[in-house]
């Protein structure tokens, strides 16, 4: 249980910006990662391509239990600056550094590289951890309103935007900047340093916001995971959100392998910045439109349609060759930022309000809790989608550092881009169609 510190409970775009631009540290982190460690390990350090995704997921395997861990963590946490804001500057820190030191192991011999890739790919999820599950907590604490936490999940998803598009980028960045280790080791402590100042920028940024004090009652770990999950609003977006990340992860993982391997292109970087810099204006032209359909259609049918748009996006490489024209390329870079803006703000503002539902059905504030198991599935979908990735590529035949790629290995990018995305969303369709939260049932539901 936990008292309220009495600051206003719906503040204004201040604070919403103030919280939101953390994302902008975190986006930055999530997509320098998403797109650049598969070829970063098969293409720089040249790892066997099987080996890399195991790298990948071995990495990942502590992140299943910190998760809730830091959430269970976060909501007993008292300091003068909250439960939640001291993490936020230690979570920078920590991600900030440990990016720096992934992207630089390229310069170490490999025996150790590889050791020192693990270890710090464990880390930069530690530091991630740490940051974003009291980050995600902190919504439904800051705001009470179903209609203004969607405006304030907006700013989140614009910086998400930002951040996509920053880290895309970073494989140009790695090229102009001398390419090959040095490039990549330049780049990581621009971009590094980027992730530590926009995260700790969100400890500033939240002063002031509605805070809560944890009162002496107290529920075991086991026993706050066992009643999230009996959550049935929020236990159907779980399942939704997980496996969804498969396919954006995968859609972002896959990206400059397409690029470089299926449209031919020697230059990757170049394309990935016109892709992604569309993709975003897509993406924030389209969050009024999504807010407005969330007041027609409700959340659900919201998310719905934009699961489906961005699934028929994906499906355009299947037509993806060397004489794709650029007009084809940014169409299609367009209705998946246009599509993504949806999938962003749906699975983003729903989650505070299966938390505000939690707490008017049990008088419990467990907010660090639900956010540490919703970054849970966020890093195994982060571990598991470019292992399987990597590993479809395997299987056929792709060839790590190989000057040219078989007939086959360029068939099986090209699959792999256009139907595995579409596998993931549609197996999503099945717990979201289970969600039944609405704006009226939630008013509907206990007392607050």
């Amino acid at each position: 249980m936990t008292t309220d510190n009495g600051t206003n409970a719906n503040p204004g775009w201040r604070l919403h910006f103030g919280w939101g631009i953390g994302t902008l540290g975190a986006s930055m982190l999530l997509n320098s990662f998403a797109a650049l460690q598969l070829f970063y390990l098969t293409n720089v350090l040249g790892i066997a391509i099987a080996t890399a995704s195991l790298v990948l997921f071995a990495a990942k395997i502590w992140d299943w239990i910190a998760n809730p861990l830091m959430g269970w963590i976060s909501d007993r946490t008292q300091t003068r600056w909250g439960r939640r804001r001291p993490y936020l500057l230690l979570g920078g820190l920590v991600a900030g550094g440990a990016f720096i030191v992934f992207f630089t192991s390229a310069l170490t011999p490999v025996s150790q590289s590889l050791v020192l890739v693990t270890l710090s790919l464990a880390l930069v999820g530690t530091g991630y951890t740490i940051f974003n599950v009291p980050y995600m907590a902190m919504p439904s604490e800051l705001v009470d309103d179903y209609k203004e936490r969607t405006k304030m999940i907006s700013w989140r998803v614009f910086f998400i935007g930002i951040g996509t598009m920053i880290g895309v980028s970073t494989q140009r960045m790695a090229e102009l900047l001398g390419n090959g280790p040095e490039g990549y080791a330049r780049m990581a402590s621009y971009v590094g340093i980027g992730i530590l100042f926009f995260m700790a920028w969100s400890f500033f940024g939240t002063a002031g916001g509605r805070t809560y004090v944890r009162d002496k009652q107290s529920v075991s770990f086991l026993e706050q995971l066992r009643l999230g999950l009996q959550n049935k609003p929020f236990a159907a977006l779980l399942g939704t959100k997980f496996t969804q990340l498969f396919g954006l992860f995968t859609s972002t993982a896959m990206s400059i392998f397409v690029v470089k391997y299926v449209l031919g292109k020697d230059n990757p970087g170049e394309w990935m910045i016109l892709f992604t810099a569309v993709s975003f204006v897509a993406q924030t032209i389209s969050i009024p439109v999504w807010t407005w359909m969330t007041k027609r259609y409700e959340k659900r049918a919201t998310y719905m349609i934009a699961t489906m748009v961005f699934s028929i996006a994906s499906l355009s490489w299947l037509v993806a060759s060397p004489d794709e024209t650029v007009t084809f390329f940014c169409a299609r870079a367009l209705i998946k930022g246009f599509a993504a803006g949806g999938l962003l703000l749906m699975g983003q503002s729903m989650l505070p309000d299966t938390i505000e539902y939690d707490f008017r059905k049990t008088g419990l504030r467990r907010e660090g809790v639900f956010s540490g198991l919703y970054s849970i599935v966020e890093k195994v979908a982060s571990s598991f989608a470019p292992t399987l990735l990597g590993l479809g590529y395997a299987w056929f035949g792709f060839q790590s550092k190989a000057p040219t790629q078989t007939v086959e290995a360029i068939d099986g990018i090209r699959y792999c881009a256009a139907f595995l995305p579409c596998f993931y969303f549609a197996i999503s369709m099945i717990p979201l169609y289970f969600y039944r939260l609405t704006e009226r049932e939630l008013k509907a539901t206990g007392s607050a």
